[in-house]
């Protein structure tokens, strides 16, 4: 163990100095212009951004990584569900709040939205049935962050996914979808529960055409 334990130290290392590096950047080249940066003192968003950042690059590596091995981005979704099940199983992991987003594509996710539509979303849903859609991120979450580097980000890295089994598995509840991978209920990402489109009539009464 101690080789690995060395590693692991060094890319603790590596990654503080990163973060430190992150955040001198953002403060010299992008904090001066943003509104909030009277109170970054007490907001901490300048340490926040920077961890944000900084996952998003590691997940990125991971991601390249483990898609030499596995040939496939599906088999990269096993993966992920595999790993997300194991910290699931460790930490007992269980958020309960309901929260509505509510998100306006910059691109067309088909079969299911096109670009511009607005998609209204459950986060962490307490309840799935068959043919829900769902969201399931494309890349690797390794950090519990990612949907909100993605909305920081000005990026959708997600899937939507249907539903089609809904059961239990070792104390825990798991949802099937259409190729097969199985996730975890605590790590879907939220709920598609409504999609508005350019042509609705509400979509223009939102005011949303820019």
């Amino acid at each position: 163990m101690g080789e690995l334990s060395d590693a692991l130290d060094e890319f603790s290392e590596i990654s503080r100095e990163y973060h430190a590096k992150i955040q001198k950047i953002l403060k010299d080249k992008y904090c001066w212009k943003c509104p909030m940066r009277s109170t970054s003192e007490n907001t901490f968003c300048n340490e926040l951004d920077a961890w944000i950042r900084l996952t998003g690059a590691f997940e990125r590596g991971v991601q390249d990584n483990i898609l030499k091995s596995v040939d496939s981005k599906d088999n990269l979704d096993v993966v992920t569900s595999r790993y997300l099940f194991k910290i699931l199983k460790k930490n007992k992991r269980g958020l309960k709040y309901n929260k509505i987003t509510i998100l306006k594509l910059k691109e067309d996710i088909e079969p299911f939205a096109l670009k511009n539509d607005l998609l209204f979303i459950e986060e962490n849903p307490e309840s799935i049935k068959v043919d829900d859609l769902i969201l399931w991120p494309q890349i690797c979450p390794v950090s519990f962050y990612w949907f909100s580097k993605a909305k920081i980000l000005g990026i959708i890295p997600f899937k939507i996914l249907k539903v089609e089994k809904s059961f239990q598995k070792e104390g825990h509840k798991f949802v099937q979808v259409e190729n097969g991978l199985e996730i975890p209920l605590e790590y879907i990402t939220g709920k598609l529960i409504k999609i508005i489109s350019k042509n609705d009539h509400i979509y223009s009464k939102l005011d949303l055409y820019s």
